[in-house]
């Protein structure tokens, strides 16, 4: 009883680190030749596919926000006793500076986050074929005409989002730079709250005096600081760069209103799209992360990355 006690209260608290260390504590008395995986929030979604083509034997653990796994990377690899086990961390660059080679390795997206993996071109063309069930080639004039669309309308969602990430990744910056908190969260954000979407254009009803309105506890940014990084901005790869929230958050818009256009107004799009999820009125992201985990682009390094951590692996 007393047992089953303590796990309760590990459900409870999983994004504590020192909770996630001694779940891992636990798991390995029973899976000594198990690869021990540590992620971010939800992002097994993606991940675990992604292991299972190099093994079965595999044990997941949530830590919750990048920091967590970071931290109970340090509880594990400072103890020699578990030197022997195989593990995998698993954390998003977010806008803060690469954490660098380390060992054991740690695989950190390169992009900002698994989301920005979701939203290329690519990725929404396969979207097209695997799950709107579109053919290039019988049903060409409609597939052009929904990458087009996506390709103009993502490229305006990033002219317009380009200021809220320059000026985040300014905040974020001068975190890391002199360790003093910022004064903002983007937790209970969500896109609509500074873009306007539909599938004419895209546009920002904000400016840098709205967001120091909406966020009166941000710290100072100096203008020629902000302005630098927006010049940087411009020529990045803004799908791969930007906040992987938003961005997720943008495809997920672009396809209710594609699906409910084609479903019902018909102003656009004539013709009805074959979707598992009908007019996708009630998809969220959390749904689309799992739905289209098998169009989401796979990097090289995570690749590379599988293939190191479970070398040997029975």
């Amino acid at each position: 009883m007393e047992f089953m006690m303590y796990i309760d209260e590990l459900r409870k608290s999983r994004d504590k680190p020192q909770v996630a260390f001694h779940e891992f504590t636990l798991a390995v008395g029973t899976r000594q030749n198990h690869l021990f995986c540590f992620f971010e929030g939800k992002d097994n979604s993606y991940y675990v596919p992604r292991i299972k083509r190099f093994t079965d034997a595999y044990y997941i653990i949530k830590c919750g926000n990048k920091d967590a796994v970071l931290n109970v990377y340090a509880l594990i690899v400072n103890k020699f006793e578990y030197k022997k086990y195989k593990l995998g961390f698993f954390i998003d660059r977010d806008f803060d500076e690469p954490v660098g080679v380390q060992t054991p390795p740690i695989f950190e997206t390169p992009c900002y986050s698994i989301e920005n993996l979701y939203v290329s071109l690519h990725v929404f063309k396969d979207i097209l074929i695997n799950e709107f069930h579109l053919s290039e080639i019988t049903d060409k004039q409609l597939f052009d005409d929904l990458l087009n669309l996506h390709k103009m309308r993502q490229k305006e969602f990033h002219s317009a989002i380009l200021l809220l990430n320059a000026w985040y990744s300014c905040l974020i910056d001068k975190k890391n730079r002199e360790g003093i908190g910022i004064g903002v969260s983007f937790k209970k954000t969500t896109l609509n709250e500074f873009i306007s979407i539909n599938l004419h254009n895209v546009t920002r009803n904000y400016d840098i005096q709205s967001l120091k309105n909406k966020f009166p506890n941000a710290v100072e940014i100096e203008e020629a600081t902000l302005n630098q990084k927006i010049e940087l901005f411009k020529i990045v790869e803004q799908h791969s760069v930007f906040r992987g929230k938003y961005e997720m958050e943008f495809l997920l818009e672009i396809i209710r209103k594609i699906l409910l256009d084609s479903y019902k107004t018909k102003n656009i799009i004539k013709e009805k799209i074959k979707f598992s999820f009908g007019d996708g009125s009630s998809l969220n992201q959390e749904q689309l992360l799992n739905i289209f985990e098998a169009c989401a682009e796979t990097p090289q390094l995570l690749t590379d990355y599988m293939k190191t951590i479970t070398k040997g692996l029975l």
